[in-house]
């Protein structure tokens, strides 16, 4: 019987030390499909391998246990999980977020621009304005619609009626 212990997880998928998560996944899934023990029916050294590719896959897809195997190999990878989170500095003002709203005093104390008498107002969108509603006409009617349709008709069957005739 083969040795039970792990080996490297990294050498046994093929991927960097330094390897994103991403990676690893793409490294698994590939070993994965071609050492399957149901596609290599009878043989133990797929079994094995497998066995390995999983170890292996258990060890670099969790962030803790990844980490934990790196500080025992000494391995100083981007990746590790004990990383010091990054904390942003401090704000450059002593405003918080409430205070930039203006205050009513601030609303009223601000400029207002006044436009001369018979002047347009700004439109507050760039929509164009709304088309005004034009006048109906015959066409727009359902009568039109309906004279067409018993025009067409009449058409079609003096087109049936003459096709009899002429044979």
């Amino acid at each position: 019987m083969t040795d039970r212990r792990v080996l490297d997880p990294y050498a046994v998928l093929g991927v960097p030390r330094n390897a994103t998560p991403q990676q690893v996944t793409r490294a698994h899934r590939r070993l994965a499909k071609a050492h399957h023990p149901d596609l290599n029916a009878g043989t133990d050294e797929a079994a094995e391998h497998m066995r390995q590719i999983n170890e292996a896959w258990a060890i670099l897809s969790n962030p803790v246990r990844r980490g934990e195997y790196d500080r025992a190999t000494g391995n100083t990878s981007h990746w590790v999980s004990s990383r010091q989170p990054i904390t942003p500095a401090a704000p450059s003002s002593t405003r918080t977020w409430a205070t930039w709203r203006a205050t009513a005093a601030e609303t009223e104390a601000a400029p207002r621009t006044i436009r001369p008498p018979g002047e347009q107002p700004i439109p507050r969108t760039r929509r164009p304005p709304r088309p005004s509603p034009q006048p109906e006409t015959f066409r727009d009617s359902g009568w039109a619609a309906l004279i067409a349709g018993v025009l067409i008709l009449g058409l079609l069957i003096g087109a049936i009626i003459v096709g009899r005739l002429a044979l």
